[in-house]
């Protein structure tokens, strides 16, 4: 199926293929009730559904979760650091976001969610996996102040070797879409990815995940998970 949403992606709108048109409306059916005053679940929840998204999008099990030493980039309200905290799946694991503040944080997650603007600083290190979702961007814009090069190379010297950096999402827009935000990061990715393996010998690959649609207009976009390995 994800090969298959490459492949049309890479079309132009009028060479799709019915199948993936009639996913489109489907995936278009879903983002219209995610929006449709739907009441705001229990915390609990909430933590659950993060971590099952968090699986999806970044192509991970619990298995190969449990008792490693993992950070997450744009943790938000942390709700995976809490949920795999709580089902124990690893005690070794942290939140950066500079939206956090400290004092707020709840005694059992103090010291695994942290304040940290990580185009800044990597206040740790030594991790087995460092993940983002939707918490390391390029720019969709010339001049939007987003720079994910300089936190990969923060990200990189923090993993232990053999580590993995997993992101997502990456997007990419199919041809002549008019999504010149979607096309204009993904130049953007592209050139800093080229730059990382010229400069530092990088490995990396973007594995095609699910594909996005949203505004009046129904606009498709394909949203890929970015890894590197180390």
């Amino acid at each position: 199926m994800r090969r298959f949403l490459a492949e049309q992606i890479s079309l132009p709108r009028e060479k799709w293929d019915k199948r993936f048109k009639d996913y489109t409306e489907t995936k278009w059916q879903e983002e219209v009730k995610k929006t449709g005053g739907i009441p705001k679940p229990f915390p609990h929840e909430a933590r659950e559904k993060d971590l099952k998204r968090y699986l999806e999008k970044l192509d991970l099990t619990i298995e190969e979760l449990e008792g490693k030493r993992i950070l997450d980039l744009g943790c938000g309200d942390g709700n995976f650091v809490k949920e795999c905290l709580d089902k124990k799946i690893t005690e070794d694991i942290f939140g950066f976001d500079w939206r956090i503040e400290p004092e707020a944080v709840p005694s059992d997650y103090r010291g695994h969610l942290i304040r940290a603007n990580f185009e800044e600083e990597f206040p740790m290190k030594t991790f087995d996996l460092i993940v983002s979702f939707a918490g390391v961007e390029a720019p969709s814009y010339l001049g939007e102040e987003k720079n994910p090069k300089k936190t990969l190379l923060f990200a990189l010297p923090a993993l232990k070797e053999n580590g993995e950096i997993r992101i997502f999402p990456v997007r990419k827009a199919p041809p002549e879409s008019g999504l010149m935000g979607v096309e204009y990061s993904r130049k953007k990715w592209q050139e800093v990815l080229e730059e990382l393996e010229k400069e530092k010998g990088v490995k990396w690959e973007l594995k095609p995940i699910d594909i996005k649609v949203a505004g009046v207009n129904k606009d498709v976009w394909l949203e890929e998970l970015l890894i590197i390995r180390k």
